[in-house]
């Protein structure tokens, strides 16, 4: 009795189209890899965003802020850069948290250390002690480039190597009581380019 046997090929051809299909499948997810990473470098250039482990970073809630801000201020040896929404000084109160970082700041430019700070017409307008206290210590102190243009960020830098950027004005509300937020940043890339920023306000901002 004569058995018809079916011929191997078909069985060899569905493993063919199946390695196929395998290979092109591998192709496309390397070849997204590829092109997303691609992209994201392509991103992070034209943006100049800085990447920064997270062991850089510190979140700094309410008065976390100030006491961290002194610390690191204590340890300054080269130069703090500050852009300050308000600066509220208050000659009746000693103790106050600003008045603290004030002397703190007018110490640490008599020791030689580059100190420049950056304010809006709102500390000018509403708080012109603390302009009278900057400038009769000698610390260069400038408003933005016009009345009409609000600077309300609130950012320091120290030492070119250290950013603090948040919620935090220098007032003893902000820094003693309210609920406020704030980022330490660890970062030279980053203090750069926050150096560059100051320097943008500096350069074109009205001298007291």
């Amino acid at each position: 009795m004569w058995v018809k046997t079916m011929p191997r090929k078909t069985s060899q051809c569905t493993y063919s189209r199946e390695l196929i299909v395998l290979v092109f499948i591998i192709g496309v997810v390397v070849g997204y890899i590829v092109t997303y990473e691609a992209l994201v470098n392509r991103i992070i250039e034209t943006t100049k965003i800085t990447q920064i482990p997270l062991g850089n970073l510190e979140f700094l809630p309410d008065r976390d802020y100030y006491s961290k801000l002194l610390e690191l201020l204590n340890n300054t040896n080269r130069s703090v850069y500050i852009i300050m929404y308000v600066v509220k000084y208050d000659p009746k109160e000693t103790q106050d948290p600003v008045n603290v970082i004030l002397r703190k700041l007018v110490e640490l430019h008599l020791r030689g250390v580059n100190v420049k700070i950056i304010i809006d017409d709102e500390t000018l307008n509403n708080y012109p002690e603390t302009i009278e206290y900057l400038l009769a210590n000698n610390i260069p102190v400038k408003l933005d480039e016009s009345k009409n243009k609000v600077t309300h960020a609130k950012m320091v830098v120290i030492d070119e190597e250290i950013v603090l950027i948040g919620s935090h004005n220098w007032t003893e509300s902000a820094l003693s009581y309210n609920h406020e937020t704030s980022l330490l940043v660890q970062s030279r890339d980053l203090a750069k380019q926050v150096i560059n920023y100051f320097n943008s306000i500096w350069n074109s901002g009205r001298s007291m």
